[in-house]
Parts: C-alpha cells; sequence; structure tokens
C-alpha cells in the first residue's frame, strides 16, 4: 500500500508545483518594452528634367473636298504657332494621313528650361469658316476628348498624334446615349513613330450629339484632340480644336468662357452656352456654378443635374449677360467637363469648346499665338487672396491681386509669351474673342523636372 501511495501522489505533487509556477507568472507585472526599429537610411534625389515634348494640334482640316475621293481629308488653313520659354528647341513634323499637312513637334534637351507652345488658324472658305487657338500638348497613355458631335451638320475628326519612337496602339472608348462601347474602328488603332492617324468621329459615333471619348494608348503615349465644325443649311457655323483632358476628378473649373451678343439667342430658341458632364462609373449628382470676372458671389443659381453612370449629359444654361465667366462643375464621383460657347446661330458665327484648367501652384510659361483681342484670365478658387506676376522677355513682372473666389483678365499681346509666377494656387485660360472668331485654351503650369527619388542604399 505503501509503494502503490508514493507512485499516485508524485505526479500530483508535480501537477500542483506547475500550476504554482504558473500562478507566479500570472502575478509579475507586465512591462511595455519599447519596438527598435531604426529609420533606414535614404536620401532625396531629385532627377535633372528629362526634357518636354509638346505636339501641336496642327492645321485647319476640311474633309471630302475631292468628289473623286469622298474620304480624303484636305489643308483649308495652315496653323501658326508661337513658343515660349525655351529657346534651343528641336523642330520635327509628323507624318499625317491628311494630304499636305505636317504637324509641329517641339522638344527640348535634357535639363533644359520649361517652354509652352500654341496655335492658331483662321478660315472662311463657303464650308469651313471660324478661329481656332490651341495649345501644344504632352502625349499622354490616357487621356479624355470633351467636344463635338456625331449629328447631321457635324464633320468632326479626332486626331491622334505619336512624337514617339515606337508604335502606339490606341482603343476610343466613345460614352454616349447608350453609354459605354468601343465601337467598330475604336480599337487597336496603330499610330505608328512620328506619324498622325486622323479618325472621323461620326465614324465612331454617329449620330451622337454628345460624345466624351477616352483615347487609352499602349507602347507609346499620344497627343490627341479633336477638331470640330458644324454646317447649318449650307452655312458654316464655326470651327474649333480642342484639346484632351488629362485626367478626371470631382471638381473641374473652366476658366474664362466669352459671352457674346449673339450668343444669347434671341428669337432662336438655342442656348449659346452648353455644359458637356460625364461621370464615367458612377451614379452622381453634380452642382454646375457659374460665376462672372470680377466677382466672387454667383451669376446666376447653381444647376443641379443627376447623372447616370456612363452616359453624358448636356446642360444648357440659362441666358448670361455678356460678359467672361468661370464655371465650376463638382461632384462626389470623379468626372469630365467642358463648355461649348458660341458666338451667334447665323452667318459668319463661331464657337469654342473651355477645357478645364489645371492647378498651377507656383509658375506657367503662356504662348500666345495670334487672334484677336487675347486675353489671360486667372481664377483663384481659395479662401485668400493672391498676387501673381506676369512678365513678358526682358520686361518688368506686372503684379496682379486676384481676389479670393474670384477672378480676372489680363490683356496680352498677340504672338508674344509671358511668364506667370503665382504666390498661391491658381488656374488660367488664355481667350480670344473677335468678329466671326471665337477660341480658348487652358493654361498649364510648368513643370521644370521629375518628382523627387528616395533612393535607399
Amino acid at each position: 500500500m505503501t509503494v502503490t501511495a508514493s507512485r499516485w501522489l508524485r505526479p500530483v505533487f508535480g501537477v500542483l508545483a506547475g500550476a504554482g509556477a504558473i500562478a507566479a507568472v500570472a502575478l509579475v507585472p507586465q512591462i511595455e518594452v519599447p519596438t527598435i526599429a531604426p529609420e533606414p537610411a535614404s536620401v532625396a534625389v531629385s532627377p535633372p528634367s528629362a526634357g518636354q515634348t509638346l505636339v501641336c494640334a496642327g492645321d485647319l482640316l476640311a474633309s471630302a473636298r475631292d468628289s473623286e475621293a469622298a474620304g480624303s481629308i484636305s489643308v483649308a488653313a495652315p496653323q501658326a504657332v508661337t513658343t515660349a520659354g525655351e529657346n534651343a528647341l528641336d523642330r520635327s513634323e509628323l507624318v499625317s494621313d491628311a494630304m499636305g499637312t505636317s504637324p509641329l513637334v517641339l522638344r527640348s534637351a535634357p535639363g533644359s528650361e520649361p517652354f509652352a507652345a500654341a496655335g492658331s488658324a483662321t478660315v472662311a472658305d463657303p464650308d469651313l469658316a471660324g478661329y481656332s487657338a490651341a495649345s501644344c500638348r504632352l502625349p499622354l497613355l490616357d487621356s479624355w476628348l470633351v467636344a463635338g458631335a456625331g449629328t447631321t451638320g457635324a464633320a468632326d475628326l479626332i486626331v491622334l498624334s505619336n512624337p514617339g519612337e515606337v508604335a502606339a496602339t490606341v482603343t476610343l472608348t466613345v460614352y454616349g446615349a447608350g453609354g459605354a462601347e468601343v465601337p467598330p474602328g475604336g480599337g487597336d488603332i496603330v499610330v505608328r513613330p512620328g506619324a498622325q492617324r486622323i479618325i472621323p468621329l461620326a465614324g465612331l459615333a454617329l449620330g451622337e450629339e454628345s460624345p466624351v471619348v477616352h483615347v487609352q494608348a499602349t507602347g507609346s503615349p499620344v497627343a490627341a484632340s479633336l477638331q470640330s465644325n458644324i454646317t447649318r443649311v449650307l452655312e458654316p457655323g464655326g470651327v474649333d480644336q480642342s484639346g484632351a483632358l488629362s485626367e478626371l476628378a470631382t471638381s473641374q473649373t473652366i476658366v474664362g468662357v466669352a459671352v457674346t451678343e449673339g450668343a444669347l439667342g434671341t428669337g432662336t430658341g438655342l442656348s449659346g452656352t452648353m455644359v458637356r458632364v460625364l461621370s464615367p462609373d458612377a451614379d452622381t449628382e453634380a452642382t454646375i456654378s457659374v460665376r462672372a470676372v470680377g466677382a466672387a458671389a454667383p451669376a446666376i443659381d447653381p444647376v443641379t443635374v443627376q447623372l447616370r453612370a456612363g452616359i453624358p449629359a448636356a446642360v444648357e444654361m440659362p441666358s448670361l449677360p455678356v460678359g467672361s465667366y468661370t464655371v465650376d462643375v463638382v461632384a462626389s464621383a470623379p468626372l469630365a467637363a467642358a463648355v461649348w460657347q458660341t458666338t451667334g446661330f447665323g452667318a459668319g458665327s463661331d464657337f469654342a469648346w473651355y477645357q478645364a484648367s489645371p492647378q498651377i501652384e507656383s509658375s506657367a510659361v503662356i504662348a500666345v499665338p495670334s487672334g484677336p483681342g487675347p486675353v489671360l484670365t486667372i481664377a483663384n478658387l481659395g479662401a485668400a487672396d493672391v498676387t501673381v506676376e506676369l512678365a513678358e522677355p526682358g520686361s518688368d513682372p506686372v503684379p496682379v491681386t486676384v481676389p479670393a473666389g474670384a477672378s480676372v483678365q489680363v490683356p496680352l499681346r498677340a504672338a508674344a509669351s509671358y511668364e506667370l509666377t503665382s504666390g498661391g494656387p491658381v488656374r488660367a485660360s488664355v481667350g480670344y474673342v473677335g468678329a466671326g472668331a471665337l477660341g480658348a485654351f487652358p493654361v498649364f503650369p510648368s513643370t521644370v523636372g521629375q518628382e523627387p527619388i528616395v533612393v535607399y542604399p
């Protein structure tokens, strides 16, 4: 019996001893041990500028002027290009689908100063008339064309330019009344290196009143633009060259929209001001606000429009008094927006597509091509006044104060160049208004070099 009891008690005492040890550990107060995570050595390197490449929209083009070649495209009027900034530019030309045109490509050397370029053209033919001004643009892999129409009387052209050294394959997705679609002829468009392809919009969006085209390129970035013109009862009603929007945002600001006397549409029942808006991916509510230049208060009550995902909306604005305006389009989802404005609806009228202006944080170089009465419109969306300085080469800078929430206009010289330096974020555009002439393009911020790169040894 003694031996048996000893055999059973030994493991019991072992269990009790283990339990006591656990209890003793539990009674020891917990101590927080600091985590040691040394910051890895790093250095921020600002690489020198690789140089800029800008592609100009090119000459004004006319379709089907040759009765023996209905699909032919030819030059209607040459584009005159003005440059600003860097003087040592490499100039080359693209090989185009259109007969007799060689669109200009401008390049700066690595490490050079930023530059800008823009062109203008005037035409007065029986089938095509009006004025156009357009900035030369960076080629992009992804962009949006918010302009044009595929309806009767429109002969609009999508222009795809590839200044690169390898071929680009482009897909054109058309957003219309039925939503998004890559139509026949809109996919796998090959743009050879150093070449330009021209695609009639009616071949992609026939009958569409308010199309928006998403341009996606692989292999090489392309510069996309859209030439639009309209004929009303055999009477030309204007021409325009519109650049592409580089990115969607929940807020788009269109600066310097010029409303003229003929745009009021007296007795026509037509609106001279139209806002085109697209939310590609989500249903949302967009609010459109209009402010006159020089005023912070809205010129009219804000307009609210319900947007269906992937379907563009054309919003007629109430009649605005003669003057210049800034238009803000705001929504909870990313959107694209532009404003169509005309000088009238009869003979001798012209129109322009006003594109959204990007934010300028500190500086911009501005090229002002020839044209009637050029003006610079500067908008300040912030809560504090901003002072900008505007200078021509070799001249003293002129200070301009832009009040909070308002915009101002400064007259410019045609065929000239300027440098804008800003003490805060602003947005700007260059606009032209004259007899039978209307044109505008946004001002883009200077890009001196690439963003700093963080290097870990």
